[in-house]
């Protein structure tokens, strides 16, 4: 999101001629890891991301974070009739993970309109990198060329959105306000939501209003309206004919992704999908975590010596086939793990032709 586009939309919010139910303030306590999840398939991870040198405002365990995504929840659901993105939760809470960067806030602040590709590498680097997810980071750290950027797949490749909390705008408005937090929606909600759907890949160039990589034309009133009037952003695919129930025959749609909550359940994409299973050990030798994609002997549940090992097979979906092992098994044909420490298997299926 260009910063152009701020000043206007903060005096809209301000008014309340755009508005949301207060969100919940509920939140978990602090993780630098992605907690198990609730449900299998497509979901949005949430991330605090900080530089080296940032300046920890706790967002992610005093429910502001918690508060924002609630908010653009609440606002796509009243758009949509009921339905929201797939989010990441642990315990019935929204699921957020703290990383701080190795790069301080000049250095990355120094890459410009590129700086969500420098984020994205540090956090691919921590440890998040799930084919599944998409990642929505809130970054505490600041920016003059933007408030936020997504990917754009294809043309843009990349799983991570980025909202850049201490950037302004060049009329001196801050893109984040945290005065707003708590009351309703707020600046930085819609425009999380905005970057979302960029690196989901909306808006295509198929769209009939389609303008300025990955936008639309028609209505500044749109949520993913880029132009030269004022952002204001209060409906979702204005006219439905873009990107939201368009029905438009090989063209991007919202209500056909997997991350939408009354999108179709998640199937294998036409690429290459992996599928994890790590063998947690405990005590003597007792696998504690169910394999997502993988069969294993008596289901992963048995308890084995600290030297047993256990025989994986591929177990694929639907219209795919196994194509070959990596992590810690390699080849084309059956994998044996050893038991005496944990241990991360991937399992690389393809798209049957």
């Amino acid at each position: 999101m260009r910063p152009a586009a701020i000043a206007t939309l903060i005096a809209v919010l301000a008014i309340g001629v755009v508005s949301s139910s207060a969100a919940t303030t509920a939140a978990l306590p602090r993780a630098t890891a992605d907690r198990p999840d609730e449900r299998p398939g497509a979901q949005i991870h949430v991330l605090y991301v900080l530089p080296s040198d940032g300046a920890d405002d706790a967002l992610d365990t005093n429910g502001t974070i918690s508060a924002s995504v609630q908010n653009l929840q609440n606002w796509l659901r009243g758009q949509t009739g009921g339905n929201g993105m797939r989010l990441d939760t642990a315990g019935g809470e929204l699921d957020v993970s703290f990383v701080r960067l190795a790069e301080s806030d000049a250095q990355l602040a120094g890459r410009g309109l590129f700086m969500r590709d420098a984020i994205e590498t540090g956090t691919r680097a921590a440890g998040f990198n799930d084919p599944d997810k998409i990642y929505a980071a809130y970054y505490g750290g600041s920016n003059t060329a933007a408030c936020g950027g997504g990917a754009w797949p294809p043309a843009l490749p990349g799983n991570l959105a980025a909202l850049y909390l201490k950037a302004s705008s060049g009329a001196g408005w801050p893109c984040y306000d945290p005065a707003l937090s708590r009351n309703g929606l707020q600046l930085m909600d819609l425009a999380m939501l905005h970057e979302t759907l960029h690196t989901l890949g909306f808006v295509a160039t198929c769209a009939p209003h389609h303008t300025r990589s990955g936008h639309v034309s028609d209505t500044p009133t749109d949520l993913m309206y880029a132009g030269d009037q004022p952002w204001t952003p209060q409906v979702l695919d204005g006219g439905r004919d873009d990107y939201f129930g368009a029905n438009r025959p090989g063209c991007l749609d919202l209500t056909q992704s997997e991350y939408y909550e009354g999108g179709p359940a998640p199937t294998l994409p036409p690429s290459i999908v992996n599928r994890r299973l790590r063998v947690s050990v405990r005590g003597p030798g007792r696998v504690t975590s169910s394999p997502r994609g993988i069969a294993c002997p008596r289901r992963c549940s048995s308890t084995y010596s600290d030297e047993a090992r256990v025989r994986l097979r591929p177990k694929a979906r639907k219209g795919a086939r196994f194509k070959r092992w990596s992590g810690a098994c390699r080849g084309t044909r059956g994998c044996v793990v050893r038991m005496n420490r944990a241990r991360a298997v991937r399992a690389v299926f393809v798209r049957k032709r």
